[in-house]
This record gives C-alpha cells, sequence and structure tokens, in this order.
C-alpha cells in the first residue's frame, strides 16, 4: 500500500562562498628557527542549505522551510527568518517574512533566498495531485563487501508514484546496526572491523536494507600497497575493459602506452603468473635498452627531455619488483637497482650527472619547484623506489626536504588549478597520483594537508565552457590546440574526488564525470583510474563565479544552463614556463567562442606572445614590449545583481619599462553584454593598442560598430579609433590553416572602454 507523500527536498542545493585562505607554513628542517607555525583560521560562512521544507508539493499545501549556514570548518547553524528574504520568479508558490511557503497553483518556481552576501536557489513544483512514494532501494543494492579500513559512498534513491525518483533526499536517515561498520551525515561507510552489519535507510516511511561485510585485507609484505584495488574483489563493478586491455598485451598485442603497471594491477588482482610474467618481461626490456644505450657511451631514454618521463620508468620498474621480487634472478635485482639508482640520482644531482661513468650533466629544470608538472614524476620516481627498496637516502630526501615543500606549496595554493595554465596544469592528476600512492603506502594523506586537491575539481568545473565540451585554454596546449576534453582530465578528477569520497567537491566532480563530453575513458593507457573508489552522489554545481586566486584565473558565468553567457579571465602570478603573455586577457564563449586566444587555432598550440591574446599590446620603436615572467598582476571582482565586475591592475607586469608606467582593467559581465574598459599611462613613444582575437571576420558596420559572427563590438571611448582588421593566415599560413582575425584599436591616448554585445 503506498502512502500519501509531499515529495521533499531532492538535496541541498549549496551555493559556495570563497574560502579566507588559512595561514599555514610547513617545516622543511629540523631546527626552531623553520618549526610550523599554524594559526587558528577564522569561521568562514561557505554557503546556504535547505534544512527543512518539501519542494514538491500539491495545491494548497503549505511548508515550514529552515535555511542554515554552512561554515567551512564542517559546522552548521540554523538562521531565523528574519534575518533572510526571499524572492520568487513565478506565483506558483509564495513565501512571506517568516519562511512559511503556500503553494497556489500548479507550476514551477525559483526562489532565491538571501542572507548577507550568500545566496541559495531553491526549485519548487506545484502540482494538482498527490505524489505517492512507493518504495526506496539503497545503492549499490542488496549487500556490499569491503576491506576493513575503507570508505563507501552509499546513495538513496527514492521511487514515485508518477514514475519520478528522488536521489539522496535531505531528510532521508542511515543506520546500522553493528559497530563493524559507520555511517556519516554525508553517507559514506567507513567500515571499522571485520564482521558483518546491515544498514537500514529510512525516509517517509519507507526503509531499505544493505547488508554489509567487512573483510580483512590481503596479507602481503609488498611496500607499494595495492590496497586501493581490494574493493574491486568485493563489488560487482564492471572492469572489463582494464582487463581486456591487458589480456591483449599479454597475446602479444600491447596496445598504444601500456604499462607493466597494468598487469601488475592484474596479477594483484586475480593471482594469475601470465600477468607478472609480463610485466618482467617488459622493464627487463627496459633496463636491457637502457645498459645497451650505456655501453655505447649514450644515456637511456630514462633522462629524455630534463628527465620528464622518469617517474613512468622508474615506477614501472618498481612495482615489477616489489611484486615479482621472488620471480626475479639475483642479478636481475642487482642490475635494476643499479639503473634505478641512478636514474633518481641523476634527477637530484643534475650537474654531476652519468651513466656507466660517462658525464651527462642536465639543466636540473623543475627539481626545486614543487608546482611544476616534471617535479611530479621527479617525485613518483623517487616515491616508488625509495618506498620498494626500503632506500634510507631517497625516503629522508623525502620526508626532509621534498615533501614537506610540496605540501608546503599547495598549502598555500588557494583556489585550486596551476600557473601552468589549464593544458600543462592537467598533470595535477600525476599529483594527486602521488597522494594515493603515500596514502595507501605509508599511511599519511599528503592531500588533507591542504584544499588544494579539492578545490581544483570545483577548478575544473568551473573553467568548462557551458554544455561541458570545451575549457578556458590558458597557457600552452601543446596536445592539441583546441581545448577539448580528454582522458587525462577525466584521470585528474578521477583521482581528486576517490581521495575526497563524502565532501561536496567529490560530488560535484561525479557530477562533472558524467556530464561533461568525455563519454567514457577512450585509450586503454588511461583506464586504471577508473578502478579507483568513486563518490556515487552527485551535487549539481550552483556558484556562478569562481576565483582562483593563486593560479590567477577567474572565471563567471550566467547560469548553469548550456546555452549560459561564459567568460574567464587572467590576472595574477606569472611565473611559470608554460604560462602565456596573457595577463588582463578573456575568453569569451556562447554556445561558441566568440572571442578567445589564436594560440587555439594555432598548429602548435604553444603560442606565448601577446599578440595572440585578447589585451592591450604596448609596443615601442616597433617592437611590443613583452610581459616579464616573475611578476605579479592582481584582481579582484563585486556582484552587484546580475552584474559581475572584475578589476585588475596590470601595472606591475612591465617592471623593466619605465616607459609603461600603469595598466587598470576593468571587465563588467552580464548574460549578453561584456564591457572592457582600460586606462592607462604610457610614454609618447609607446603605442597602446587594444586587440581582440576573433573565430570570423570582423566586419565594420557603417556606424563605427564592428560585427563578428554574433559578437557586435562597439568602440565607447574613443568613439572612432583607427581600425586595423589582420588575418593571421597572412601573418603565418604554416601555423594557421584556415583563416581566423584579430581586430585592433588603436588611439593617441592610453583610454579605451568597448562594448560587446552578444547579437543572437
Amino acid at each position: 500500500m503506498s502512502v500519501g507523500m509531499n515529495k521533499p527536498l531532492a538535496q541541498s542545493i549549496k551555493l559556495s562562498f570563497l574560502a579566507l585562505p588559512l595561514l599555514l607554513s610547513a617545516c622543511a628542517g629540523g631546527d626552531e628557527e623553520s618549526a610550523a607555525f599554524v594559526s587558528e583560521p577564522a569561521v568562514v560562512a561557505k554557503s546556504l542549505s535547505l534544512d527543512e521544507g518539501n519542494t514538491h508539493l500539491v495545491e494548497g499545501d503549505t511548508s515550514q522551510l529552515q535555511i542554515n549556514i554552512e561554515y567551512e570548518n564542517g559546522t552548521s547553524k540554523r538562521l531565523a527568518a528574519s534575518d533572510i528574504s526571499w524572492a520568487c520568479d513565478s506565483s506558483a508558490v509564495n513565501i512571506n517574512n517568516k519562511s512559511f511557503l503556500t503553494a497556489y497553483e500548479v507550476g514551477e518556481a525559483t526562489c532565491t533566498v538571501t542572507w548577507e552576501k550568500l545566496n541559495l536557489a531553491v526549485g519548487f513544483t506545484v502540482s494538482a495531485e498527490q505524489i505517492l512514494v512507493d518504495y526506496i532501494a539503497i545503492l549499490p543494492q542488496g549487500s556490499l563487501v569491503m576491506p576493513l579500513a575503507t570508505k563507501q559512498s552509499i546513495q538513496l534513491i527514492g521511487y514515485f508514484s508518477d514514475g519520478s525518483s528522488e536521489a539522496s533526499p535531505s531528510d532521508s536517515q542511515f543506520s546500522c546496526d553493528s559497530d563493524v561498520v559507520s555511517v556519516d551525515a554525508k553517507n559514506v561507510l567507513t567500515s571499522n572491523s571485520v564482521g558483518q552489519a546491515t544498514c537500514t535507510a529510512t525516509w517517509q516511511g519507507k526503509s531499505s536494507d544493505l547488508l554489509v561485510t567487512v573483510l580483512a585485507p590481503s596479507a602481503d609484505n609488498h611496500k607499494l600497497s595495492l590496497s586501493f584495488l581490494d574493493h574491486l574483489r568485493y563489488s560487482d563493478k564492471d572492469y572489463s575493459r582494464f582487463s581486456a586491455w591487458v589480456d591483449q598485451a599479454v597475446a602479444g598485442n600491447p596496445g598504444y602506452g601500456f604499462s607493466p603497471v597494468d598487469a601488475v594491477y592484474m596479477f594483484y588482482l586475480t593471482q594469475d603468473k601470465k600477468y607478472i610474467d609480463l610485466a618482467i618481461e617488459d622493464v627487463e626490456a627496459q633496463v636491457v635498452a637502457a645498459e645497451q644505450k650505456m655501453a655505447e657511451n649514450d644515456k637511456p631514454k630514462t633522462s629524455f627531455d630534463s628527465y620528464l618521463y622518469v617517474g613512468d620508468f622508474i615506477s614501472e620498474l618498481a612495482y615489477t619488483y616489489d611484486y615479482g621480487y621472488d620471480l626475479l634472478t639475483e642479478s636481475q635485482r642487482t642490475r635494476w637497482r643499479n639503473y634505478a639508482e641512478q636514474a633518481i640520482w641523476n634527477v637530484w644531482n643534475h650537474k654531476d650527472a652519468q651513466w656507466a661513468g660517462n658525464a651527462f650533466p642536465w639543466s636540473g629544470w623543475a627539481t626545486t619547484n614543487p608546482g611544476n608538472n616534471y617535479h611530479f614524476s621527479f617525485l613518483k620516481a623517487t616515491m616508488t623506489w625509495a618506498l620498494v627498496d626500503e632506500n634510507e637516502t631517497w625516503l629522508a630526501l623525502l620526508n626532509d626536504d621534498k615533501l614537506p615543500k610540496l605540501v608546503e606549496y599547495f598549502a598555500q595554493f588557494e583556489g585550486g588549478g596551476s600557473r601552468e595554465g589549464t593544458g600543462y596544469g592537467v598533470a595535477q592528476g600525476k599529483l594527486f597520483e602521488l597522494y594515493l600512492i603515500w596514502r595507501d603506502s605509508v599511511g599519511v594523506d599528503l592531500s588533507a594537508e591542504s584544499q588544494h586537491t579539492k578545490q581544483t575539481i570545483d577548478y575544473w568545473i568551473h573553467a568548462t565552457t557551458p554544455g561541458l565540451e570545451n575549457f578556458a585554454p590558458i597557457g600552452d596546449q601543446s596536445r592539441v590546440s583546441f581545448p577539448v576534453f580528454f582522458d587525462y582530465h577525466e584521470n585528474l578528477v578521477h583521482r581528486a574526488a576517490s581521495l575526497n569520497i563524502g565532501s561536496d567537491e567529490a560530488k560535484r566532480g561525479k557530477w562533472w564525470l558524467d556530464n561533461n563530453s568525455v563519454e567514457q575513458i577512450r585509450y586503454g593507457f588511461n583506464l586504471h583510474t577508473t578502478l579507483l573508489q568513486q563518490e556515487l552522489n552527485e551535487l549539481v554545481p550552483s556558484d556562478l563565479i569562481y576565483h582562483a586566486t593563486s593560479a590567477g584565473h577567474i572565471f563567471v558565468r550566467s547560469s548553469w544552463n548550456d546555452d549560459a553567457t561564459w567568460l574567464s579571465a587572467v590576472a595574477g602570478i606569472y611565473d611559470e614556463s608554460h604560462a602565456h603573455q596573457d595577463q588582463g586577457a578573456f575568453s569569451l564563449f556562447k554556445d561558441e567562442w566568440l572571442a578567445v586566444t589564436q594560440n587555439i587555432w594555432s598548429h602548435s598550440g604553444i603560442h606565448q606572445e601577446s599578440a595572440v591574446h585578447n589585451i592591450i599590446r604596448f609596443e615601442e620603436a616597433g617592437e611590443i614590449i613583452p610581459q616579464k615572467r616573475g611578476t605579479e598582476a592582481s584582481m579582484t571582482y563585486s556582484v552587484d545583481g546580475a552584474d559581475t565586475t572584475i578589476n585588475m591592475d596590470l601595472s606591475q607586469i612591465y617592471p623593466a619599462y619605465d616607459s609603461i608606467t600603469s595598466w587598470q582593467r576593468e571587465i563588467r559581465f552580464s548574460d549578453r553584454q561584456v564591457v572592457v574598459s582600460d586606462q592607462c599611462v604610457v610614454a609618447n613613444t609607446v603605442s597602446a593598442i587594444w586587440q581582440i582575437n576573433l573565430p570570423v571576420e570582423p566586419i565594420v558596420q557603417a556606424n563605427g560598430s564592428i560585427l563578428a559572427g554574433n559578437l557586435l563590438i562597439t568602440p565607447i571611448s574613443p568613439a572612432k579609433p583607427s581600425v586595423k582588421i589582420v588575418n593571421w593566415q597572412d601573418v603565418d599560413a604554416k601555423e594557421y590553416l584556415e583563416p581566423r582575425y584579430k581586430l585592433e584599436l588603436e588611439s593617441a591616448d592610453c583610454s579605451y572602454q568597448v562594448q560587446l554585445d552578444i547579437v543572437n
């Protein structure tokens, strides 16, 4: 028998507010002067949530709404009705000043509640008939087997008489009949001891059970733990694509990018000797090839491109050495050890690097830069081999120097992302891999020492254009010039979310993974991240602005609809080699790119020069004045209703030039219009050229405005600047295979205001 019931709020919809920076410093050494100091952070209001009240109602229904403040430290507090205000976009419902809701007529309404600077949009549906709750179900269904000391996200689904369903209703409850497992407020199970427990979900008079069995982890003496794979043994998760990928290699036809580590994973899961035999064969071939190079007085591939791939080469050796140790001869163990030791020693001693006694010094690029993608590779090689070999020298280097500096760097890195941009910044997936290796093998979660991993999930969600097909093209785009999503972006979010199961960030990451343009991991060599435990619950993002302060990137959109208007802008620290001379630049998107760096249309994707970005270009004596690496611009923003205003101070990015005194840029963003205002002070020998790069040819109109596809560009001040249109094919036909354009405006004064209207 079904019970008549109003359908309650599906989930708390949250609009996060930017967190204040935590004041953290890490100790890199052992003396008193470098001792760590941690100040208590202020309690910061993060978001609003609807704690009580129905969102699905029948005509005439009423509901008392209760709003909570959610704080950064995980606590919450109820708000009095007198402290908040409501505004609804439809007459379907009305909410009075006591937060009492009345459903007046069939239809839908979005009501926004405001408290100080925080807002929360809540959707309400009013129907003519009661919606009946038929039954509820827990996902995963029926039973679940978990390894000891692991976490598993679970989800409640409610099914209704009208054929609809609701995921994770806010007033549902979970409880377990044994301490074998515990469940927290975010519906995350933690296995505490070996045994069984029945966990029961209750909601609106309905219940559903889940039998949970906790098993002891597999006993082994391996130094590189693969316990993160244990959940695959105890669940019905389908990893057949990965196993088929490895079986193809076993059959003698390895796919592009196949790694011996993939075979080690399958050996761990199945204990089938054919997999570890393949891994040993592949690593032995790597070592033999290196030995042949050394015999020719040459250096092995491990050192190519400033040791960029050393992490892959040596970690393959380390995992295979660990899990295939008993199958290796003593000679093999010695040869592999010598090779790994030399490679790692060369990384950290670049001036004295050698192979087989022959000197091969190199630059030492990024060995002291924890934010650089090369550094992640160096740490992966050192970490995996140090753990397997129990090497005190390398473990001391990690524990006393490299890892504290890594933690300190990202503890001070607010907002997630990377100053290398979005092209090379996606390599932070390798950073998160380091965290997983260290957590599983040592028991220390370095990612928990900062907010960077969580924030990077939100960074990529907001760096994604409406429609979830493209991303902000910031910095070098070396894989492909055009910013389309690929397996690497999935890998990054898979790892970051797996490190943060149960968090709102992981839930938003789940939504992004399920809805972006990558339907599934495309290439076999990227399938390994699909083996990680993942968040089951989705949370649709609601923030319209995201400022990654340490990266110096901001993203703003008019809504989360596919047809929203979206803008990104850059102003911050300019210190990485893959970053561009794009301080002050912006990109604009609505259904397509309306204004964007010409770098995405180039063949190479690595054009860093000012000419390809949407900035003011300064020239003196016919030469472009470059932006100076190692400098810092600043950026703030404010919101007034539907308008967002971004203010940039770009004066300090030209410190070597007395002829440029200051440059201030303001970008005012709304749904269908962007206004860019610039004020700068330069010497009379300097030309200041306002430029915007466009995918289509701009056409000057009779009234002086310029139409470029769906973008109407109107000079406001000066009203009649000189206009120049550049076809990039005329500049370099080999780099620009299709006609793409740049519009240049120039006047005698270093003062511009240009209005950009979206006309279709």
